[in-house]
């Protein structure tokens, strides 16, 4: 599975209400801090694929990146 598909897989099971547990979560995974500016995005989806920009930004590779989305 890809870091997408896995992506795709973890936000489909979030509400459209931003969770802020959750994001806050992945964002500790990816080693990524959640600012205000990513949670004005305001829904789950769009914070998770800027965390996962962000991530690959600071040079996380795809299977870090598969590892964080992974099952919870």
């Amino acid at each position: 599975m890809t870091a997408q598909q896995s992506l795709k897989r973890m936000t489909s099971a979030f509400a459209s209400k931003p969770n802020f547990d959750k994001i806050k979560e992945l964002a500790q995974k990816l080693g990524v801090e959640v600012t205000p500016e990513i949670m004005q995005l305001g829904d789950n989806t769009a914070i998770s694929n800027a965390l996962v920009e962000i991530a690959v930004a600071n040079g996380r590779s795809e299977q870090e990146i598969t590892a964080a989305l992974g099952p919870e």
